[in-house]
């Protein structure tokens, strides 16, 4: 599509309505522009990283008291300290006592037990450990015919055991560490030196390994009652794709489309429950999903509305009521979630702020900015998603689980130059699963790979690391 230019010289009025409608139009048109720039991440969708240094966004159009506090430890406070660990996982005890006679020439009798005890922890001498495999042939003394030995199953035909794939594969997916970056920090550390191009196929080597695992996170995180869907953009050689998420309180699935509409957002919650509550954005990829069973983010409201708050004159008036109505959302709770209302309480405020917040966007659709106007009456129709966390007080007001979720992934995106294949985008959607759910369920990711690893290469069952409680082939590999 061809860019819109203007003409050299400006239009010119006959009569003075022609001049009025230019001006109206001219008007609008700087108006859209100074608020685009004017949007920030605490009135639009934009990433805090967007964010000018020069231009800081304004810390809200609602004033808060400032603190009294001081930065840092506050005194009083109950101090934190690293509990020392027992005697018994000590690797070596060096014990100091003090002189044995006094400066006035008496005996000094020692304490049986330590005053004080002094643990340092270090690292040990790291070396990487080899084993050989030697094959042997032979030829028959009868009839000349020769024998090969093979490779056991139980051996990887790689020159890289488990702990050196999952090593790799976790400096890539959790750390986000480039295959140059992996190839020098394996080298200094563990003196271990192979191609750029080795380190490129061990990753993939991981890959299938992970696709079982993958299948299961897909359909154990479709059962939860409540999940987080979100999306963001991903990268592929030149071409413009999408990393999805939905996630819950255990699992965490990625996938890869080309596309952000409707039918990749299908294939995301494909097999989810009749009765499983949606958390998303107003992005209408989600609007199949049914009123009682879609809860839109407040968050992303808020900023919204923020948007219109900061306007002048009417708009900015409807917009700060507004606001308001927002934050006492949040506040009624945030108090409800810390026990200091009880349910009826609860139930009797939110749904006088709902008929507050309904009559405010009444008014909001009759503003003389086209696009706030249009804000709030899609507003007023999506009111129902609104409120659908007040079906059950498991269901959160905000998307944040997901935005979190993705935050990692897209620090991976910023700082690389995005993938070149589909093998690939695999890996990364499947790193990224795997890596999410374990830190959801509090395991270490690099002992729980490690183990699928092992499993598939000695082609032992395959190991249910999370529990998904779900039928599969004992020996599954890709």
């Amino acid at each position: 599509m061809a860019k819109r230019t203007l003409p050299e010289t400006p239009p010119k009025a006959r009569t003075l309505e022609e001049a009025q409608l230019l001006i109206d139009e001219l008007w609008e048109q700087l108006v859209e522009k100074d608020q685009q720039t004017k949007q920030n991440s605490k009135n639009s969708s934009r990433p805090p990283s967007s964010d000018s240094p020069a231009h800081t966004p304004p810390k809200g159009v609602i004033k808060r008291k400032k603190s009294i506090r001081s930065r840092g430890a506050q005194k009083g406070h109950k101090g934190h300290r690293r509990a020392l660990l027992p005697e018994q996982e000590a690797d070596a005890i060096h014990q100091h006592y003090c002189a044995s006679h006094c400066d006035c020439g008496g005996i000094v009798q020692r304490h049986q037990a330590p005053d004080y005890r002094h643990q340092i922890f270090d690292l040990p001498d790291i070396q990487y450990r080899m084993e050989e495999h030697q094959l042997f042939h032979g030829h028959c003394e009868h009839c000349g015919q020769r024998h090969r030995a093979m490779l056991p199953d139980t051996v990887s035909p790689t020159q890289m055991g488990a702990g050196l794939l999952g090593l790799c594969s976790i400096l890539s997916g959790q750390y986000h560490l480039s295959i140059g970056k992996i190839k020098s920090l394996m080298k200094d550390v563990f003196g271990i030196s192979f191609s750029t191009g080795a380190w490129s196929q061990a990753l993939w080597q991981v890959t299938p390994m992970l696709t079982r695992t993958h299948q299961s996170i897909h359909h154990a995180v479709c059962r939860d009652p409540v999940l987080h869907a979100d999306e963001t953009r991903h990268q592929r050689d030149s071409e413009k794709r999408w990393m999805w998420l939905a996630t819950s309180q255990k699992f965490a699935y990625f996938m890869t489309h080309y596309s952000r509409g409707k039918e990749a957002a299908k294939r995301l919650l494909k097999n989810h429950q009749h009765d499983t509550v949606i958390v998303s954005d107003q992005y209408a990829s989600y609007y199949w999903l049914p009123d009682t069973s879609h809860q839109l983010c407040w968050a992303h409201i808020l900023r919204n509305l923020t948007a219109i708050a900061e306007c002048s004159g009417t708009t900015g008036h409807v917009g700060k009521r507004l606001v308001l109505i927002s934050l006492a959302v949040f506040r009624t709770r945030h108090r409800y979630e810390q026990e200091h209302l009880k349910p009826y309480e609860y139930h009797r405020r939110m749904n006088k702020l709902r008929r507050y917040f309904e009559n405010e966007l009444k008014q909001g659709m009759s503003l003389a900015m086209q696009k706030y106007a249009g804000r709030c009456e899609r507003l007023l129709k999506d009111q129902a998603m609104l409120w659908t966390f007040l079906q059950a007080d498991n269901i959160p007001l905000t998307n944040n689980d997901a935005e979190r979720r993705l935050r990692g992934y897209v620090l991976w995106r910023k700082g690389s130059y995005g993938v070149r294949s589909h093998r690939g985008e695999l890996f990364r959607a499947r790193i990224l699963s795997f890596v999410e759910t374990c830190k959801l369920q509090k395991l270490s990711v690099f002992a729980s790979l490690r183990e699928i690893i092992s499993a598939v290469i000695q082609r032992k069952p395959y190991p249910d690391i999370f529990q998904t409680e779900i039928a599969t082939p004992s020996r599954w590999g890709g």
